[in-house]
């Protein structure tokens, strides 16, 4: 579909094109996908890329997902502080076949890419249900290696793509297109993985932190356009390295351990500047953490040990319990955007 319906779209109300698209464009989703059956006109304008664009530039809702044996979203934005947080079960493909722990790899523009079964990924859109299974990987050497694996999910705006990529460590890149539809691969043979999580999206790149064949512990960051790597520094004062793995705050890239009971993590201020580097530290000792996002009052979400959300005071580290109402004991969590943005490339175009 030609970016020109939004242009061409008519409407039988009383204002201008231009207010009306302008109105639309700041609804909530699940209102849009409800227009969609209201006639083909309205079904062209909410999947036109045009439309789509504008809509998660100007989308203000986020929601928690939450990933056990299944997915759970929270509205944890609009929910009045005095009132109850509560989770809502999602379906997901293979739902009702997976016995296994959800995996969430990353969220990029309301889009959600998670492994619901060993080796089997697929992109999904929680807010419109729409999805996508990435392909098999076409090299059964590679995927006999998954246990030495790290995967991401990313966007680049540059060439309008989004892009899955397995790492086999020591070896090969894959990196599948969803707009090509398509696996390419790519020798390298760097780094070792030092633990197998997935990795974070930030600025058209997929990070990691890996260790090179020296021993040497980077942040690894794979480009998406140019798909190879570069290495960013760690902060000099993180003199025991143990095992640590990437996140994002705010759209800033953050390391967290993955080891011992810390109090603290890392916030890089400046993409790519090793001095802006800045300590965060918290009050209690965590095993496993991971950066959420900042909360109402400027307080830090984290999700600690898989089994609890809590709010970090930034001026003393201080923790309090974010209850919500019918999530699992034990999950993993990450942030998304609502969007119209469709897994499916042949809605792009």
């Amino acid at each position: 579909m030609s970016g020109g319906s939004v242009q061409s779209f008519k409407n039988n109300l009383p204002l201008p094109h231009e207010i009306f698209i302008d109105i639309l464009s700041r609804l909530p989703v699940k209102s849009l996908c409800r227009f969609k059956c209201v006639s083909k006109s309205w079904l062209a304008l909410t999947t036109d890329p045009l439309f789509v664009k504008l809509h998660l530039d100007r989308t203000k809702i986020h929601r928690l997902i939450l990933a056990s044996r299944s997915l759970y979203s929270i509205d944890h934005e609009t929910t009045p502080i005095n009132e109850e947080v509560v989770s809502v079960q999602l379906d997901f493909p293979l739902k009702k076949n997976t016995s296994d722990f959800v995996e969430i790899i990353s969220s990029c523009n309301g889009l959600l890419c998670i492994m619901p079964e060993p080796e089997v990924f697929f992109v999904i859109n929680p807010s419109t249900r729409e999805y996508k299974r990435v392909q098999d990987f076409q090299n059964p050497t590679l995927s006999s290696l998954s246990d030495q694996s790290v995967y991401g999910f990313g966007y680049v705006q540059s060439i309008d793509d989004y892009k899955f990529v397995k790492y086999v460590c020591g070896s090969t890149v894959c990196v599948f297109s969803l707009k090509n539809n398509s696996w390419k691969y790519i020798e390298d043979s760097r780094y070792r993985c030092q633990l197998c999580v997935p990795g974070t999206p930030l600025n058209g790149a997929i990070h990691w932190v890996l260790k090179h064949q020296d021993g040497d512990c980077v942040i690894a960051a794979f480009d998406l356009v140019e798909e190879r790597f570069k290495d960013l520094a760690l902060p000099d004062a993180l003199t025991n390295f143990g095992v640590l793995s990437t996140g994002v705050l705010e759209g800033r890239l953050c390391v967290q351990h993955h080891q011992g009971m810390e109090k603290q993590f890392w916030v890089m201020k400046e993409y790519g500047v090793k001095e802006s580097w800045t300590r965060v530290l918290i009050q209690e000792g965590y095993r496993i953490l991971k950066p959420l996002c900042l909360w109402k009052d400027c307080k830090i979400l984290l999700a600690i040990n898989k089994k609890r959300l809590v709010l970090c005071n930034q001026r003393d580290g201080a923790l309090k319990d974010f209850e919500v109402t019918g999530i699992p004991f034990h999950f993993d969590a990450d942030v998304y955007v609502e969007s119209l943005i469709s897994p499916n490339c042949s809605k792009w175009n």
